[in-house]
Formats: structure tokens, sequence, C-alpha cells
């Protein structure tokens, strides 16, 4: 197919929070190749948010689960109306499946390295020739169109709205949007991709020694660990758990100087608003592709531990009962990372 004949694409990738802020970047230099091509995404109703002022798509559609195949199969006659020159399926299981069936006679599905992968987990043997992020491996989806990636990072795109609405949100949490704060996202989905709260804990106690704001991220289901961290100082910490929407959360973020996140979404969205990062790995590596994209970042993980990765989403618990992934990995160093010693000696 030629370059001038692609005039509408569909890019199908329906979760989750950073698999999809991590597709922005293929996104951008689609458009950036092919700047009068219509360019349709689908993905999951409660992530359109993260979606809806990007420039680069030009429609939007919505899945919700709850309709179950038969709203997939709806979703599927209806984009089959569209005859689209091509269509990026950038998530490739079985719900995506439903959904492109028919649809185009250019289907470019994700390469996932499954094999490779399974190689890694199951008897801890690399194959991997080398690392490929997985906005690259979105990229690599239209290749065959002579996209290729640039030096950016991810995006998210904010309105003047949405920042009103979060500095709002922010005073009357307490936050003086006049000082200087840090950032912490204690949540990850899976027990594995979670650091200690305790650890947590310790660090912000270090972290507001000099009377800095910190601020906790996360959604409802953080709110026990945010709880237990503001003790460490709760004049100076302010839980923002469950108080902000995914874009006021984002919003938020541009009010620090830096974010110590767990391997997890938020993690993502703080690159995407290009705030550096500390980012702490457990039961993940870096062969399977979402550490921090073309963003200021520090990486921490323990490496060596034969049992590392034992998982590619992360586990419910530490299969051999210590979790040393990330119990490993001490409050000081974090701090440290953080704060490098030349800054605070």
């Amino acid at each position: 197919m030629s370059r001038t004949s692609l005039r509408k694409i569909l890019v199908l990738r329906l979760s989750s929070i950073g698999d999809i802020i991590l597709t922005s970047p293929m996104l951008r230099v689609f458009k950036a190749s092919y700047p009068d091509c219509q360019l349709h995404y689908v993905t999951r109703r409660e992530f359109l948010p993260l979606l809806e002022n990007d420039p680069h798509i030009d429609r939007l559609f919505a899945v919700d689960t709850a309709d179950g195949r038969s709203g997939l199969r709806a979703l599927n006659l209806q984009l089959s109306q569209e005859h689209y020159d091509a269509v990026f399926d950038l998530h490739n299981n079985f719900r995506s499946r439903i959904l492109r069936n028919g649809v185009s006679t250019h289907i470019h599905r994700i390469n996932k390295r499954g094999f490779r992968r399974l190689l890694l987990l199951s008897a801890h043997f690399n194959t991997y020739r080398r690392i490929i992020a997985v906005p690259d491996r979105y990229i690599e989806t239209a290749a065959r169109y002579g996209i290729r990636p640039d030096t950016d990072g991810p995006r998210l795109y904010l309105t003047e709205d949405i920042r009103l609405s979060a500095r709002m949100k922010l005073r009357a949490a307490g936050v003086d949007l006049h000082t200087a704060a840090s950032g912490i996202c204690p949540g990850a989905k899976h027990f594995t991709k979670r650091w200690p709260a305790e650890h947590f804990t310790e660090l912000a106690k270090r972290m507001t020694a000099d009377g800095e704001q910190l601020l906790i991220f996360g959604g409802s289901a953080d709110g026990a660990a945010a709880a237990q961290i503001r003790e460490a100082a709760p004049k100076r910490i302010v839980d923002l758990t469950g108080r902000l929407s995914l874009l006021e959360t984002a919003a938020a973020m541009e009010h620090c100087r830096i974010i110590v996140a767990n391997d997890s979404g938020l993690m993502h969205m703080a690159t995407a608003m290009q705030r550096p990062v500390v980012a702490l790995f457990g039961s993940t590596v870096r062969e399977f592709g979402f550490f921090p994209y073309q963003s200021p970042a520090t990486v921490l993980e323990v490496s060596g531990l034969p049992c590392r990765p034992c998982t590619h989403i992360g586990r419910d618990h530490c299969p051999k009962g210590h979790f040393s992934c990330l119990r490993g990995i001490s409050p000081e160093s974090v701090f440290e990372a953080v704060e490098p010693p030349a800054q605070h000696t």
C-alpha cells in the first residue's frame, strides 16, 4: 500500500492506563508522516479521558465491558462501515480480535515476543537479543508504511479546564501551590509491583524533613497505604488518593519537581507529564519493555535475583515468600535517587 493511499486507519488498545499512554508516541509519529489520514482509536470507556484531548486522534470509539461479546460484535459492525485502509491492533487479545474481524484487509498486530518472554519467565533463559520498549513495538506495527520512532517521550494533553479543576482540588486539600512539592505513587494493581508501604513511609520522613510538601497520588484502593505513609509527617503530606480524576491527577503532577512510583500506570503518567521519575521495579524486568520511555528517569531494581522475573504483569503474592525484589530496595537508596548526595550534603 502506498503512502498516499492511507486515508483512514484504526488503532486498537483497550487498556490499561500505562499501555494507553504509551501509544501516544505511535500516534504522534504516524500523524507526522500522514497528516491528512483520519486516525480512529478504540479503547475501553473508562480510559477515554486519556485520549479525548489528543490532537492526533480524529475519532474515538468506546468499549463497554459490561456489554460482553454482543457489545464487541455490535461495535465491530459499526467499524466495518468505516472502510479502514489499515488496522493497527496494539492489544492483540480476544476482544481486539473480535473488533478487528473483517474491518480491513490490512491488519497489523503487535509482536509481544511471547516465546522469548515465556522462556525468560519459565526457565530464566534470556533470549532477548535487544530490548525494545513497548512504544517502539507499537511503532513497529506501522514500519512498512515508513513510520519510525522520534526522540520524544509519551504525552498526555490537558485542557485549561482540567488544570483549573485540579488546582481547585489541590487547594481544597491543603496544597500550597506556591511552594515546592514532590510526589509519590505507592499503588500498583498487583502486590509484586508495590514497594512496601513501610518503605514509602520511611522515604516520606526523609523527603519532608526539610519542610517540602509531599503529594500522594493514586486511586481509592491505595487509601490504606496512603494513610500509613501520611503518618510520617501529617502536616506536610497531602493524601490525594481517590480525590482526583485521571486527567486531574496528571495536572496535579505538573506541580511536582520529581515523582517516585512503582511499575504502574501512574509511573507512565508522570513521564507523560515530563516529570523526572524514580521508578521502582520488582517482579518485572526491562526486557518486557515497560521501563520509562524517552523520559528523565532513574530505575531502581535488585539485580541478580535468580527468581526474577517471576511475572510480566504482576502477582498477588511472592511465590518464594521473601519478596526480595522490592524489599531489597532500601528507602535510603530511593532517597539518594530523589536527592543525590551532592544536593543535600
